[in-house]
């Protein structure tokens, strides 16, 4: 793959594909194979994505990424990206807070020979999220809730 198409498809899949969402898009660049290990969802491919967009959705359904930084290789993109949206939904067992948050994280792509997604790994920190949100404490206070355990 030329790297200018492996940095397309790495903007396709947040600024099309998660921010509007397209599920199109999902059919076209995700290959019916795809199920990186960490994902626990019992879909692979188009599906598995799918459904991870739209629970996402349901929680935040005005999400929007922006791609901050991309970088491609012939096999592989990353992409440093920054998210918003704003907590309408009851997800991860907490009830909608109607705040906004941005976030930011990073995460690479690889592909196969037909120019499909095989596989992605993703950072961000799902944590300070949840204490934007005002559901968890912060990590420096989170030791008062842990006095005991060990």
């Amino acid at each position: 793959m030329k790297i200018e198409e492996t940095e397309k498809i790495g903007r396709l899949y947040f600024e099309e594909m998660w921010s509007k969402p397209d599920f199109i898009i999902a059919d076209e660049i995700i290959d019916p194979k795809y199920n990186p290990s960490w994902i626990h969802i019992d879909k692979v491919g188009p599906a598995q994505i799918k459904h991870e967009i739209t629970y996402f959705r349901t929680i935040f359904p005005d999400l929007v990424y922006e791609v901050v930084e991309i970088r491609g290789e012939e096999d592989k993109v990353w992409i440093r990206y920054r998210g918003h949206g704003t907590h309408l939904g009851k997800g991860w067992g907490f009830d909608p807070t109607e705040k906004k948050v941005s976030f930011e994280g990073a995460t690479i792509l690889y592909f196969n020979p037909e120019s499909k997604i095989i596989d992605r790994w993703g950072a961000f920190c799902f944590y300070d999220i949840l204490y934007d949100l005002g559901v968890v404490p912060s990590l420096w206070e989170l030791h008062k809730y842990c006095s005991g355990i060990y």
